[in-house]
């Protein structure tokens, strides 16, 4: 019988696929402690594979929520960008490009069950006859969603590997840049065709469109920044989120925006900003820490 402690072992692993999936962390949670009540539910019955069949519930019960979730996405305000995911190692050295914000959102992109082949076989290491055991189909059908699911991965700008201490270095000179108002700086650090995504879920102010360009990234940034500075007190902390490094911006000791930029060939190539408070409620922890 398998015993509390032993899915305990497998819970982390069980919510890292289920935020691939789902971008949300409060669902992802959701989607774990769903799966074991059922196992629960069901008698606790005897797996001969205790993980292939928490991960097959799991996928079952995140295709579902996708249904719900493409819905209120097409209600959403805005852009939409995944609920930041926080690590247990702040000082890791190293990039995690599996749950970074470029890849959630190419991720989201994808069909549901495109989506589910490529998380479980590329990131999660099952066999593709695993994999359609989890998912109930085919092998071949479960390699060929994998391969579709590349394909769009690699539409996407090739993307030179980053590196931790590189992106936190060009993050912290955009931000000091941005504060000083200071464009050569910001010329040499931003690509010309960079795109800031704002997600404020219509709860907040931000923008409503991607914006793309230099010149209309860097006006809206050093705009927000000072007509802040104007009446309040604005500080900007670092923190790691989504496997690379990332700033809090704070007015009046108040959390606003969680910052990330996306570095390709040594400038910024997106920067993303989470203002939707909803999605900013994860970071209270580290005040608590």
């Amino acid at each position: 019988m398998v015993a509390a402690n032993e899915f305990e072992s497998l819970r982390q692993q069980l919510i890292g696929f289920s935020y691939r999936m789902l971008g949300s962390v409060s669902d992802a949670e959701d989607i774990v402690q769903e799966a074991y009540l059922n196992w629960e539910q069901a008698g606790r019955p005897k797996l001969d594979s205790p993980r292939s069949w928490f991960f097959r519930v799991c996928s079952r019960l995140c295709l579902d929520r996708i249904k719900s979730a493409q819905y209120q996405r097409e209600n959403y305000v805005g852009p939409w960008l995944p609920e930041p995911l926080l690590e247990d190692h702040a000082d890791r050295a190293e990039l995690d490009e599996s749950i970074s914000m470029a890849l959630m959102l190419t991720i989201e992109r994808l069909k549901p069950a495109e989506r589910a082949a490529f998380i479980l076989h590329d990131l999660f290491g099952y066999e593709f006859n695993e994999v359609a055991s989890i998912l109930g189909l085919e092998a071949a059908n479960c390699r060929q969603l994998a391969k579709r699911a590349r394909t769009h991965l690699k539409g996407d700008k090739q993307r030179a590997p980053a590196d931790a201490q590189v992106v936190k270095r060009i993050s912290d000179a955009f931000f000091e840049a941005v504060n000083e108002g200071d464009l050569d700086n910001l010329r040499s650090i931003l690509s010309e065709d960079v795109v800031l995504t704002s997600d404020g879920g219509g709860k907040v102010s931000a923008a409503r469109r991607p914006m793309v360009g230099f010149d209309e990234v860097t006006t809206f940034m050093i705009r927000v920044i000072r007509n802040a500075r104007r009446n309040h007190a604005v500080e900007f902390r670092a923190v790691r989120f989504n496997g690379a490094p990332g700033i809090l911006g704070y007015m009046d000791g108040e959390l606003f925006a969680a910052y990330q930029v996306e570095v390709v060939d040594g400038k910024v190539q997106s920067l993303y900003v989470v203002r939707n408070p909803d999605k900013l409620a994860i970071f209270s922890r580290l005040a608590t820490s």
